[in-house]
């Protein structure tokens, strides 16, 4: 009898938890600050519908979530770099390494060998974990990559892609929030 009590409190426990964690999630403001891998400083402020992204107040936003060694996300990158040249000064991408456990100065390689020309933050930094857990609980991610969110200008979040997009699809999305 004393084991089904201490089973049914710790699953009462873990259930009140998660409702908090949930509620606090959709009710409270979360700021995330990260370092790119420039050393430049990445600030996002969350709220219900989307993300305050510091820096880029009154642009569309990408939020890209891709793996250093992912085919699909390697395929992607020349096509996300042609779109942060088309769209310069009205669209960002903020890109996380969420596969490997690359290195920083490895990160940085890589950066240089795909001439990507947008925001890097890698997953050497425990805080991205934090941020990750605050993706999935918002979209019921569940890992697979490429993923990534566009938000308007507002900072508003607008469509959630999963798996590899072409750059058609995310031209004619920016392009639809940009005239929005």
């Amino acid at each position: 009898m004393k084991l089904k009590n201490i089973f049914l409190t710790a699953i009462a426990f873990i259930f009140i938890g998660t409702l908090s964690l949930n509620a606090a999630q959709d009710s409270e403001h979360n700021t995330f600050v990260f370092k790119d891998l420039n050393g430049k400083t990445v600030e996002m402020n969350t709220y219900v519908q989307g993300i305050h992204f510091k820096g880029a107040e009154g642009k569309v936003v990408l939020l890209d979530f891709f793996g250093n060694m992912c085919p699909p996300c390697l395929m992607e990158i020349p096509e996300l770099v042609e779109l942060q040249k088309e769209f310069k000064g009205k669209f960002k991408i903020i890109a996380f390494q969420v596969q490997t456990r690359a290195t920083d100065d490895e990160m940085r390689a890589f950066v240089k060998e795909h001439n990507i020309n947008y925001t890097v933050v890698n997953n050497s930094d425990p805080k991205v974990f934090n941020f990750i857990d605050y993706i999935t609980a918002k979209t019921s991610w569940k890992g697979m990559i490429p993923f990534a969110i566009l938000f308007d200008k507002k900072g508003d979040a607008s469509k959630v892609y999963l798996g590899m997009k072409s750059k058609q699809e995310f031209e004619k999305d920016i392009k639809y929030l940009l005239n929005k």
